[in-house]
């Protein structure tokens, strides 16, 4: 059995149709394009074809609301039913494709930490057993690069000894 490998054209018409809102069991049901398992096949092997099938699944959906809103116009008393349970799954659809459609809200979370130790440009005074003593910055400096692990405390009793 020969396999049959994904060209830039089958790709591009498979993405074009989906974005129309053709739905892929009719895309592969034509000619010349490959089967059902064949497209889920690629979808599941090369992740630049899913991500782009991905995309044009939402834009597709979007074509499904457009769509929604000609059925809902056209619609006359006697098909009302039918279009009412189309109208239901494309909404449903929107609702899973299209985050600003659906219930739930999508929180982006940063969760990068970074901690920093800032020391002041300007001389300290530090009290200490009822005595005063000048620092400057750069012995601060010098104690906090070579005890990372110690507080300004520990750092401060350490300068006036």
């Amino acid at each position: 059995m020969k396999k049959l490998p994904l060209t830039t054209e089958l790709s591009s018409s498979i993405i074009n149709q989906l974005m129309h809102g053709k739905p892929l069991t009719s895309i592969a049901r034509q000619e010349g394009i490959p089967s059902l398992s064949k497209i889920y096949n690629w979808i599941q092997t090369d992740k630049d074809f899913a991500d782009k099938i991905i995309t044009a699944r939402r834009i597709g959906a979007q074509t499904y609301l457009d769509k929604m809103v000609e059925e809902l116009e056209n619609c006359s008393h006697k098909d009302a039913y039918i279009v009412n349970l189309k109208l239901q799954h494309y909404r449903w659809l929107a609702s899973k494709l299209l985050s600003i459609y659906g219930d739930k809200q999508e929180i982006k979370q940063d969760t990068n930490i970074s901690i920093t130790w800032n020391v002041p440009d300007q001389d300290k005074t530090f009290e200490n057993e009822s005595s005063i003593h000048n620092v400057t910055n750069s012995s601060i400096n010098e104690l906090a690069k070579a005890n990372p692990d110690k507080n300004y405390k520990e750092l401060e009793k350490e300068l006036v000894k």
